[in-house]
């Protein structure tokens, strides 16, 4: 009911004049209707309300016996779990003493296996004792020999950088020939006349001043169409926006119309419900919300022994 402020785009200011012409056209087609005689539907409209007002409430006992049938079901299925555990409880405590006799089992076998390993890794030990020597040999005769290859590659790596400053020498020299050349004047000198043509036989040939001159001309109409452009985009975007605000103004006010018809309606059905009885509730839902009580009762009962 409150009219509150919103800022909206113009999109949504055209929307929502758009609906509201819309309506101003319907209404002003019904009174039209009204002044050549026809009938007023306010009444079969106001029976077909509460037709389907008394529909909705049938509707929405049935969606609530089904919400509470929902709640029943869940109670019954908490209650059959809270069941299952107790017995699964039991199973559980015979099955872990079961467990229990089984590791210590295990573990007297697994006590003998580490006694017998114990044996095996010590004759293991003994054999290790003469392979070791064997071993430091064998490390020996292996550092012999990389530090033999190790020389080798040093001559070969020495030479190999002799050559290579070779041919960075012969290079350098070769770049201070091509620099001495390069360096050496060369005097060119072309005059040019900027009013005549490339003389290439074409029709459309034109000297560079003419083509500035044609340059110039088509930067002006371009600068002209542009500034035309601009002008009747500016027109535009004013008629736009003045547009924009009667539509404003004409929502306004068929916000603030609609404001105090929903004010007025709201008053009429606070002073029907006040004046009206309350409806009983549906049998049905009464009887399920007492087993609902029931089951809920049941299971906390349950949950405490648990």
């Amino acid at each position: 009911i409150d009219n509150i402020p919103i800022k909206l785009n113009a999109a949504a200011i055209l929307r929502e004049g758009a609906l509201y012409q819309r309506k101003m056209e319907q209404e002003l087609k019904r009174i039209e209707n009204l002044l050549r005689g026809a009938g007023d539907p306010s009444e079969f409209l106001e029976w077909q309300k509460q037709m389907h007002g008394k529909d909705l409430e049938e509707q929405l006992a049935e969606i609530e016996c089904r919400r509470l049938q929902g709640k029943l079901s869940h109670e019954e299925a908490v209650l059959a779990h809270q069941n299952v555990i107790q017995e699964n409880k039991k199973k559980a405590d015979l099955m872990r003493e079961e467990k229990a006799e089984l590791m210590h089992q295990y573990a007297e076998k697994r006590l003998q296996e580490q006694k017998e390993m114990r044996e095996l890794v010590e004759q293991v030990v003994e054999g290790h004792k003469n392979a070791k020597q064997a071993k430091i040999k064998l490390q020996k005769y292996k550092q012999r020999i990389v530090q033999e290859v190790c020389e080798e590659n040093r001559e070969l790596l020495r030479q190999a950088l002799e050559e290579e400053e070779e041919k960075l020498r012969k290079r350098y020299e070769l770049i201070q020939q091509i620099r001495a050349i390069e360096s050496l004047p060369s005097i060119r000198h072309k005059f040019v006349d900027l009013t005549e043509t490339g003389g290439h036989g074409l029709i459309c040939e034109m000297s560079i001043v003419e083509l500035r001159e044609r340059l110039a001309l088509l930067r002006e109409a371009q600068k002209a169409a542009e500034e035309e452009k601009r002008d009747q985009i500016i027109h535009e975007k004013q008629a736009k926006e003045q547009l924009l605000l009667d539509k404003l103004d004409q929502i306004s006010l068929f916000r603030a119309e609609l404001g105090r018809a929903a004010a007025l309606k709201q008053e009429e059905k606070k002073r029907k419900f006040q004046s009206g009885e309350r409806p009983m509730k549906d049998e049905r839902i009464l009887n399920l919300q007492k087993k609902i009580v029931e089951k809920t009762m049941e299971r906390k009962k349950q949950a405490g022994l648990l």
